[in-house]
């Protein structure tokens, strides 16, 4: 299909959602998530220092970097993207070499990549950059869409040539090849299955499909990866790895995410906050929050230190100058509530655990005490490395009032009545949830002699 201008024909860009093609039918159904075995063989590559970046309005320094590679290899993570070519940006190039070297010398399990342009520019750089680091490897890539070839005065053989030059001479250098394709989800299957014949056929080790602008939805994700799965098999080559890039635009990230697994990808790339370029890159605390889960339930070991989420990703958004989201996952509020519904049953479930410590009764008191952190939230925050968290506003009730005194580390029946009832009348009056400090005025004044 084109649509024809005065200038110019401008073709249409394949939409893997819903066009027809005799190549890749329409799947009748597909997954709801991908299989536990599937999830547990799964990685995710950190694109927080490359992709990540280019949502913000600064670079963080070599240090920051570097303190937050460290964070990323402690939390289990072994592959990181960490730079494209930058042309004549010295600072730039300065910068990501030095990150390089220290990445070397400091954080050897962690496998760094770089974004390789087809240029003679861009693969002497690295080869520089695999100078300084010996396990480097290169995503050598390339606009492939009907639009994006339009607008760069490509064709597809022009496409096809790059490629395999640009990857023929990464490989011949030593340098393990990542072939990828920007908007590979606005490109057509015909082109798609050219593209990955050449890509494999000149030495890649693995394809990286990415939804560039965000804009596929979990059955075209399913489709796709389904279909260059099934050619690389048709190829003789299942052994190539296929990565998953995908962006947020159309709030889709997450369930493309698992889509890709579960037809059949091998590896996720994320960044912490979901932090990137317009509407940002697939989160990679919501990724890492429904694989470990997958992994949890079939009764497998978990693939990452979860204890260590909350930390990774607040150390990034305050490297990167990302202010915390108020609701989301993880989001400040993730583990927070006042309504006196939820502390009701919060309270009681501490009363519970509190009985049976009494008892003696250990393991019933542990199970109780995750309870009381999980009756009213999908995330046990203590798994991630954080704390519950409760408020008194004029939705509480005596509850809210009590078990904020709990996590106070005081005794709730402590409280006398008249004390519980000026804090909700406080609130109440306000019209909000008091302050942490309000609380603890309160608190406090509770063990003073009344009228002093």
């Amino acid at each position: 299909m084109q649509k024809e201008t005065s200038a110019t024909v401008v073709p249409v860009n394949f939409n893997w959602n819903r066009d027809e093609s005799p190549l890749s039918p329409l799947p009748e159904e597909v997954p709801g998530e991908p299989l536990a075995s599937q999830v547990v063989k799964a990685q995710i590559l950190s694109e927080c220092l490359r992709d990540g970046l280019q949502g913000i309005s600064g670079y963080p320094s070599v240090d920051d970097m570097m303190q937050y590679l460290h964070l990323l290899q402690d939390f289990g993570v072994t592959y990181a993207t960490v730079g494209i070519y930058p042309g004549a940006a010295n600072m730039l190039d300065a910068t990501m070499k030095k990150l390089l070297a220290r990445m070397r010398d400091e954080v050897p399990s962690i496998v760094p990549s770089v974004l390789s342009m087809c240029t003679e520019e861009s693969l002497k750089w690295t080869a520089e950059c695999k100078d300084i680091h010996p396990d480097l490897e290169s995503v050598v890539f390339m606009g492939s869409a009907p639009s994006r070839r339009l607008v760069q005065g490509w064709d597809l053989d022009f496409i096809l040539h790059q490629l395999n030059t640009f990857i023929g001479k990464s490989v011949e250098l030593g340098i393990p090849v990542i072939a990828g394709t920007e908007h590979t989800t606005q490109t057509s299957p015909e082109d798609l299955r050219a593209i990955t014949r050449t890509q494999v056929e000149s030495g890649a080790y693995c394809i990286a499909l990415a939804d560039t602008i965000g804009i596929i939805r979990p059955l075209g994700t399913y489709r796709i990866v389904r279909f260059v799965r099934d050619e690389l098999e048709a190829l003789g080559m299942p052994q190539v790895k296929l990565d998953w890039h995908g962006h947020r635009d159309t709030g889709n990230a997450l369930g493309n995410a698992m889509m890709a697994v579960a037809a059949g990808g091998d590896r996720i790339h994320v960044v912490s906050r979901g932090v990137g370029e317009r509407s940002g890159n697939a989160s990679l605390e919501e990724v890492v929050l429904n694989f470990a889960a997958i992994e949890e339930e079939a009764g497998l070991p978990l693939s990452w230190k979860m204890p260590r989420l909350l930390e990774l990703i607040s150390f990034y958004q305050e490297m990167v100058g990302v202010t915390t989201p108020e609701h989301g996952v993880l989001a400040r509020r993730y583990s927070h509530t006042s309504s006196g519904i939820h502390t009701d049953a919060i309270l009681k479930a501490h009363a519970l655990a509190d009985s049976a410590r009494e008892a003696k009764d250990l393991a019933l008191e542990s199970e109780l005490t995750l309870m009381a952190r999980t009756v009213y939230s999908a995330v046990d925050p203590a798994s991630v490395g954080g704390v519950q968290s409760v408020g008194v506003s004029p939705w509480s009730g005596q509850s809210s009032v009590r078990l904020a005194h709990l996590h106070s580390g005081r005794d709730p029946r402590d409280l006398s009545p008249r004390i519980v009832q000026e804090i909700l009348a406080r609130a109440n009056q306000l019209g909000r949830e008091l302050t942490p400090e309000e609380l603890e005025e309160y608190f406090v004044g509770a063990y003073a002699p009344h009228g002093a």
